[in-house]
């Protein structure tokens, strides 16, 4: 009995168990042994706990082949999420918190990186300019604070998400990369979605594969950033077939705002919602919803596209 005891505790959190819990309801069911394995390796070797909800395994579409003659493949990767970086990060001895904040064109801010320090001030009440970057500072006992500095151009993807809220996205980044720096030997490697590329989840049967759209054109924040004094070019019509009309009767068919119409949902509400549904596809991209929740959420994301295209009534006036 007692060298049963002293087994069970040298398998810790990580028993045939709970193993076998975290295959049946945290990975996709057609994970294969290799990634699983991996995958669990990976959670161990961080500290994070799939079951917390601090990590996920994510199906990716991915192109084994060439660009003349793509093979596209289903694999299944480790992603942490931010909230799960720093719960491991408060368990670490040394950790003293991490600061982060986003960066405007007209703030003042000096970054020492060499002594670890920020000195940033800027008036919330008459904030102006671009977004520029964002910086974060973690705190470490008895060790020089690890401080990093992020651009906003080098970041900024074409999603909705970072359309409507790239302050909260790029104070992310910026977070969980003072964390890969301050701490490589638990986090180095690990990107959070906010920071991986828009990819599609391995799709049902009867739905078509999507592949990845082409790199985008520049976004207008960066042009803005990198060509301010470029002036601009007098109103054209549009040469491209005709947006697709707005729906604005889409009911939200999860979460918090489950029930409601897309019309009736703020900026922040729709952005929140989206972010939702992302994060409960990751978790189970084959439960018996997923396939309705992706279609809710084509529909959503075409109402955010629309918003960052269209100038509300308010902003017209």
């Amino acid at each position: 009995m007692e060298a049963q005891n002293k087994a069970e505790n040298a398998a810790g959190p990580w028993g045939h168990e709970r193993v076998e819990l975290i295959r049946r309801t945290i990975c996709p069911k057609g994970i294969g042994e290799d990634e699983f394995s991996l995958f669990i390796e990976q959670c161990k070797r961080s500290g994070l706990d799939p079951l917390l909800k601090e990590a996920f395994c994510v199906a990716r579409r991915q192109n084994a082949g060439s660009r003349d003659r793509p093979q596209w493949v289903t694999r299944y990767e480790f992603q942490p999420s931010e909230a799960g970086m720093l719960a491991r990060a408060e368990r670490f001895p040394d950790f003293k918190g991490i600061q982060a904040s986003a960066v405007f064109a007209e703030d003042e801010i000096i970054v020492d990186q060499g002594k670890g320090e920020v000195v940033h001030r800027f008036n919330p009440a008459r904030r102006k300019g671009s977004l520029v970057g964002a910086w974060a500072r973690v705190v470490r006992e008895g060790k020089l604070p690890v401080v990093v500095w992020l651009d906003f151009a080098g970041y900024v993807q074409q999603t909705p998400l970072w359309a409507r809220i790239p302050t909260t996205m790029i104070e992310k980044c910026a977070r969980v990369a003072a964390l890969r720096k301050a701490y490589p030997e638990a986090f180095g490697g690990l990107y959070v979605r906010e920071e991986m590329p828009p990819e599609e989840f391995e799709p049902q049967h009867g739905e078509p594969v999507r592949e990845p759209l082409p790199a985008p054109s520049p976004s207008p924040v960066r042009e803005t950033l990198e060509t301010p004094a470029k002036e601009a070019a007098p109103e054209q019509a549009p040469a491209e077939a005709p947006a697709k009309p707005r729906n604005a009767s889409t009911v939200v068919a999860f979460g918090a705002n489950k029930g409601r119409t897309v019309s009736e949902l703020s900026d922040e509400e729709l952005a929140e919602t989206i972010d939702l549904a992302h994060e409960k596809l990751m978790e189970q991209p084959k439960a018996k919803w997923a396939r309705a929740m992706r279609e809710n959420l084509a529909a959503l994301e075409l109402e955010a596209d629309l918003r960052c295209r269209v100038p509300s009534a308010s902003a017209e006036s």
